[in-house]
């Protein structure tokens, strides 16, 4: 049985404490407890997309990752030419090769993170979980605003797109690209071999002895079929991403119609009285 493979990025900037454009404040302390608190061992935030958390386990509505430690710092944010120092919040996350895959093709590039204020009635903020999302941003690093599926929460998201820079990443074209053209190699080599006389004696044979066959320029031919073969790949993932898109599209308008139909009362139906007992809320930043 196959295991979901996860790779560890680095830390980068989640969220920064001060003002926010509609008003609120993340204040330091809020950073400060959060990273204090955080054990995955106590509850596990997990990545999702756009702040929806699917129930069957599959795309798009899944999850894809989790974070594993979190950690203050503090940035330099300009304001019209003044710059501003801010305490931030620092995360590191495991994860699966959909995050990975998302972020390569400039897909929910955005960290949302979700608070929780008051943890379990302990008095202290906790960090329940992480979105991926396309939100933009209008303030530093992170931009807050209102989160329409939980009303009178928050969302902060990061006004920079971050690329998942993976623990080992140095660059590198990617396993896909690398197993594609590594393909494309061994049947150039393939082809080339076939095109190459090989000597009757078995002695190691004079470089200046082996032809290529008359008018065929192997090199020329080599980086033609492999600037062909790129632009397949191209194609390919262009292809997916669209496909991918349209996918989240038809997803969040099921979503939506989903939670309309949930909405309608049925006939004879005695409206639900107004809750009276502990009022849950989380802070979606």
């Amino acid at each position: 049985m196959s295991t979901m493979k996860f790779k560890r990025t680095k830390p980068f900037l989640l969220a920064t404490a001060g003002s926010t454009v509609d008003g609120r404040t993340i204040d330091d302390k809020l950073i400060d407890e959060m990273a204090k608190s955080y054990d995955p061992k106590t509850y596990g935030a997990r990545l999702n997309i756009e702040h929806i958390r699917g129930i069957t386990g599959e795309a798009p509505f899944r999850s894809y990752g989790d974070v594993v430690e979190l950690s203050v710092g503090e940035v330099d944010v300009n304001f019209s030419g003044k710059t501003e120092k801010r305490k931030a919040l620092f995360g590191v996350f495991d994860v699966l090769e959909d995050a990975m895959k998302l972020n390569a093709q400039g897909q929910k590039v955005y960290p949302s993170i979700e608070i929780e204020p008051n943890f379990a009635g302990k008095g202290f903020a906790y960090l329940m979980g992480c979105a991926l999302t396309d939100s933009p941003a209008a303030i530093a690093t992170e931009r807050l605003q209102f989160n329409r599926a939980a009303p009178g929460s928050i969302v902060l998201n990061g006004e920079t797109a971050f690329a998942l820079e993976l623990a080992d990443d140095k660059g590198t074209t990617t396993e896909a690209g690398q197993g594609f053209l590594s393909g494309l190699q061994g049947i150039l080599d393939g082809f080339a071999a076939k095109f190459t006389s090989k000597p009757a004696d078995p002695k190691p044979a004079d470089p200046a002895q082996q032809q290529i066959a008359p008018g065929f320029d192997m090199q020329a031919f080599s980086a033609l079929f492999t600037g062909f073969a790129e632009k397949v790949e191209g194609a390919l993932q262009s292809q997916a991403a669209a496909q991918r898109e349209e996918m989240d599209q038809l997803a969040l308008k099921f979503a939506a119609l989903d939670k309309r139909v949930e909405n309608i009362a049925a006939p004879g139906q005695q409206p639900r009285p107004q809750a009276n007992g502990t009022n849950f809320t989380l802070t979606n930043c």
